[in-house]
């Protein structure tokens, strides 16, 4: 599977209207999204984590999950990749956050293009305007991709909160695919 994990060259935004602990309850959210939805599609995590980087002088938030090398559709690592900003939307409407501003900082344009080149390296074309290809087999849009990573997100989104919630409880920020597998057995039918 290819690595959705490296985005940290774009942090969670500094000048966020939300406080720090809301940046990462946010970006816990976002991961577990990640993880859970790839669960979900038979895709175990091996950790997940939200961790404060620099880049260019300036300290931010960001989060990494990384996943088993599984074998997986070029659709559904799409949907896993979209998951992330679904879950953050999910949790910031959910705690009466949600304002335009703060789903600005929930955007997740790094996931969406890492999905999209991704999906092309195995022959799958995901197009962002326009039409997609008319077999379904050959690519869709994004639009459609992210419809069904929110619909994926609320029906699983107990997990998800467990996942965050458990995230946000360790010390470090970060928790094993095998800690992750046990938090949303309860939750995976």
């Amino acid at each position: 599977m290819p690595n959705l994990d490296d985005h940290r060259a774009d942090p969670a935004l500094v000048d966020s209207p939300l406080s720090l602990d809301q940046i990462r309850a946010g970006l816990a959210h976002h991961e577990a999204a990640h993880a859970v939805v790839a669960a979900a599609l038979g895709v175990p995590c091996t950790r997940v984590r939200v961790m404060r980087v620099t880049r260019a002088d300036r300290t931010g938030w960001t989060g990494a999950t990384s996943y088993e090398n599984s074998r997986v559709s070029a659709y559904n690592l799409a949907l896993i990749a979209a998951a992330g900003e679904h879950g953050e939307l999910h949790h910031l409407a959910a705690a009466g956050l949600l304002t335009r501003a703060t789903a600005r900082t929930a955007r997740s344009e790094h996931d969406r293009d890492t999905a999209i080149s991704a999906a092309g390296s195995l022959g799958f074309t995901i197009v962002l305007d326009g039409p997609a290809p008319a077999d379904p087999d050959q690519g869709a849009t994004w639009t459609e991709v992210s419809e069904e990573a929110s619909d994926l997100v609320a029906g699983l989104w107990p997990a998800i909160t467990a996942v965050a919630e458990a995230l946000l409880a360790t010390t470090d920020f970060a928790l094993t695919g095998d800690e992750v597998s046990e938090i949303i057995a309860g939750h995976l039918h």
